[in-house]
């Protein structure tokens, strides 16, 4: 791409070419690509295997053990020619690399998340080609060289010298990700010729609620040459011209204050609309635009009354937002691979799904410039880590300053996305620091901790902070993920990473009530993805079974085997271990699992001064090749069952139900260091809880209607309802230990009806748990497929239906339960009475 104007000029360098470091054997990248990295440019020309498919990821390891160069030619234009100022812009390279134009060395990096700027006037041909090339020295052996330097760390996940490198640690393989230690100019390369241009834009708003005022400070970063005129015009998000502003300006640096009265205030999408503003900036031509949200965002910890600890939500304009979301990853092993269709898909699918925050993780990379777009215009909070992943990382004077300008190149280039709403300085690094011992003491607040055997606090603590306070003021900081209160699993305070269901003490996912914090930032349950996935990415039809060499290669995850094994045989009934049962086995068992979590915990947003869980984030939305995982949605964008689940209970309004249980059984009647099963005979009572749980500011007039129904035989054994108001933003208990027999197997299938125009406004079943005991005889599911729907009933309680379309078309709900006399009707945009259509369902 080549920007013109008048003073300024831009070229984004294109059609590069690669070659093993000391061969003479240039090849052509993939053409027309401004961005690239090695293993595509391989796979494009076919040098290596898919590493995606079968298990051929073992047989490319010897990339990442190679040097390679790029080189890119291209000319400067009769126009750019004139020009005073000429500078080469790197986005991003990955990792180590030595640049040379016109085979003189102008620059070496060794981060690729900073962006670097040379002056390469001296050194450009202005009358005939120039020659771009760099060198990437093997980012595995420096890592290893530079661990010998400096010590040895601990991590979890991948090896060890990851932790020295300023590079995508996943790279690195990690328990749901491949090893694929990719280089390249993964971002742009621009050159810029210029009399005068703009470096950076900034608009600082700060919304004055009470005064219904923004006050905007603009602050433009500018290269000049000589006194130039810079004018700014402010639109509404209907467009029209608000604000104009025109200066004569002769400095590095302008900035100007002034007032948006009774602005259009941005919300998450499950609490109001997105208007953006427009911030249009000219200068010598050159046109910056910048869409801005306003609003204010605040992190609220403030100690309970009736509970120990205290509270960790967020406030956008005041109001309490409740947030059901999801963790993200990068959504690819190479990231250059990515065509803005994904980014819009992915996040399209968290909207679809009710997440109202989606978490950026801390050992993938910062995300291109449309992720945050997106997020802005479809009203996605963001939680955003530093990338620090799970490592005991160094702080050594040269380390910090490495990373100190990272940080403040990334801040200054998302600060004006109104969706981010935290910033955090790593993912898991205090656990680490607590797995392993390392010094740290949480009174000792002197802010060096290079001495210590947690230097990196140092960065989480001091650096961090001080730099978000620069350049992001009005975006709360906090130090890692999880982090609070006594230690990484204090309940109480601060966020928490819930994994004692899967890893840890491996739980009962029904006991996810007893699990919860003040903010649960992650937690999940594995699942194998659509078969249509396996299909994809196994290419030998003898290897589509359960226990599969090439199915356990795609699955990175820590004793998966077991753990997999342990909550579907406590949970599901499985008959026969064929592909596709074991397939929905997993699903329905992470969707049952996934649902119970964010069931349990949204009860828990109780109101003004109680709201004792401020949100949860799964552990995590997407994949970055083709895996088990505990994904929600797979890396071909197929929705597992867990993503209706998570949907359904994190609509506007959802309906909460928990069966209690009282064991009769004496303490005197058991041996000491003995309990429960599967010696314990004596009775148990069972009994019923309902609540409504609203992310709607108003309240909602509604009627509870509970039918009671027998598993095995279907009939109905009770029926009541109960008229009750919803309070908005807040969870409402509704019916409080509603006795049922535990004589026989019943399921409790509740609803809320609107009291404006009997619509049935949420509804949920809660059945007998383990669901593996209960016998489902003479179910009958009717289905009829229509332009756009499908809609089905059940002749007696059904657990689990799953609608499987040959043709991938999403669904808006699936793997739901049916209860006599109800019909669902499924909608299908794009789906046609010729499309082939099948379900199944629990046994």
């Amino acid at each position: 791409m080549t920007q013109q104007a008048e003073g300024f000029e831009e070229l984004t360098l294109k059609n590069w070419s690669y070659r093993e470091y000391k061969t003479n054997d240039w090849k052509l990248s993939r053409p027309g690509a401004s961005t690239t990295e090695i293993h595509a440019d391989l796979l494009h020309n076919k040098e290596i295997p898919d590493p995606f498919l079968d298990r051929n990821e073992r047989d490319v390891q010897w990339v990442g053990e190679k040097d390679w160069e790029y080189k890119a030619i291209f000319s400067v234009s009769n126009s750019a020619k004139s020009k005073v100022n000429h500078e080469l812009i790197f986005d991003g390279l990955d990792t180590f690399a030595t640049v040379y134009l016109n085979d003189k060395e102008i620059l070496r990096t060794d981060n690729m998340f900073r962006q670097y700027t040379v002056d390469v006037k001296s050194a450009l041909k202005f009358d005939s080609d120039n020659e771009l090339r760099i060198f990437f020295k093997s980012a595995l052996f420096t890592a290893r060289a530079l661990e010998q330097e400096h010590g040895k760390f601990k991590c979890f996940n991948g090896e060890t010298s990851r932790l020295q490198v300023r590079k995508a640690q996943y790279h690195f393989g990690w328990d749901w990700g491949p090893v694929l230690i990719t280089c390249g100019p993964y971002k742009p390369v621009k050159l810029v010729s210029y009399e005068a241009r703009i470096v950076d834009v900034y608009v600082q708003a700060d919304v004055d609620l009470e005064k219904k005022a923004a006050i905007i400070n603009s602050q433009v970063e500018i290269k000049l040459t000589n006194a130039e005129q810079l004018s700014l015009q402010v639109l509404s998000p209907s467009g029209e011209l608000i604000k104009s502003f025109s200066s004569t300006v002769n400095a590095t640096s302008f900035s100007n204050k002034f007032v948006i009265e009774n602005p259009e205030l941005w919300y998450p999408f499950t609490h109001g609309d997105q208007p953006l503003y427009e911030f249009k900036y000219t200068l010598n031509n050159q046109v910056i635009i910048k869409k801005v949200g306003l609003r204010k965002v605040e992190l609220v910890q403030e100690n309970f009354k009736e509970q120990e600890g205290s509270s960790f939500y967020f406030k956008v304009n005041s109001v309490p937002v409740y947030v059901a979301g999801s963790n993200w990853i990068p959504a690819h092993s190479l990231q250059t691979l990515l065509v803005d269709q994904d980014y819009k898909d992915l996040l399209q699918l968290a909207v679809d799904g009710h997440q109202n925050m989606i978490r950026i993780w801390g050992g993938g990379y910062y995300e291109n410039d449309l992720f945050y777009d997106l997020c802005d215009e479809k009203g996605i909070l963001i939680w955003h880590d530093f990338m620090f992943a799970c490592g005991q990382y160094p702080a050594y004077p040269e380390f910090i300053d490495n990373v100190t300008e990272e940080i403040n190149y990334q801040l200054k280039r998302l600060r004006n996305h109104c969706s981010i709403a935290l910033y955090a300085g790593n993912n898991e690094d205090y656990q680490v620091a607590e797995e392993f011992n390392l010094e740290w003491n949480p009174e000792d607040t002197s802010g060096d901790y290079t001495a210590t055997t947690f230097p990196a606090r140092t960065l989480y603590e001091t650096v961090f902070p001080r730099i978000v306070q620069k350049f992001s003021p009005e975006i709360p900081y906090h130090p890692g993920s999880p982090w609070g209160g006594k230690g990484t699993a204090d309940p109480t305070i601060g966020d928490l990473h819930q994994w004692n269901v899967w890893h840890g003490n491996q739980e009962k996912y029904q006991d996810w009530y007893k699990l919860g914090g003040r903010f649960i930032s992650e937690f999940g349950m594995e699942a194998l993805p659509n078969r249509k996935t396996f299909e994809a990415c196994i290419t030998d039809p003898d290897e589509l079974y359960p226990q599969s060499q090439t199915v356990d290669h795609h699955n990175k995850a820590d004793g998966f085997e077991r753990r997999l094994a342990l909550y579907v045989i406590e949970n599901i009934k499985v008959q026969g271990l064929d592909f596709d049962s074991w397939i929905y086995a997993t699903q329905l068992m992470q969707s049952e699992c996934l649902g119970y979590a964010y069931r349990c915990w949204r009860r828990e947003w109780r109101g003004d001064g109680k709201r004792y869980t401020g949100g949860a984030i799964v552990w995590q939305i997407n994949d970055c090749w083709p895996v088990t995982s505990w994904a929600i949605i797979d890396y071909y964008k197929r929705p597992k069952l867990a993503y209706y689940s998570v949907k359904r209970e994190s609509r506007p309004i959802s309906l909460g139900m928990y069966r209690n249980e009282v064991k009769h059984t004496p303490k005197a009647a058991l041996p000491v260091g003995q309990s429960g099963q599967p010696h314990d005979y004596y009775p148990v009572d069972y009994s019923v809880d309902v609540w409504g749980s609203s992310s709607k500011i108003e309240d909602e007039y509604v009627t509870l209607v509970v039918d009671i129904y027998e598993v095995v035989s279907g009939k109905k054994v009770e029926s009541f309802s109960k008229e009750t108001v919803l309070k908005g933003n807040s969870s409402t208990e509704v019916v409080s230990k509603h006795p049922i027999s535990s004589k026989i197997p019943l399921v409790v299938h509740s609803k809320f009806v609107s009291k404006k125009d009997g619509s049935v406004i949420a509804s949920a079943g809660d059945w007998p748990q383990p669901i593996k005991y209960l016998k489902f005889p003479d179910r009958e599911v009717k289905f009829a497929v229509s332009n756009g729907y499908i809609t089905l009933s059940a002749n007696k309680p059904v657990k689990g239906v799953e609608i499987i379309v040959e043709r991938d078309v999403f669904l808006d709900d699936n793997g739901f339960d049916l209860f006599p006399g109800q019909e669902i009707k499924v909608i299908a945009k794009d789906l046609t009475t010729d499309d082939k259509v099948s379900i199944r369902y629990y046994h």
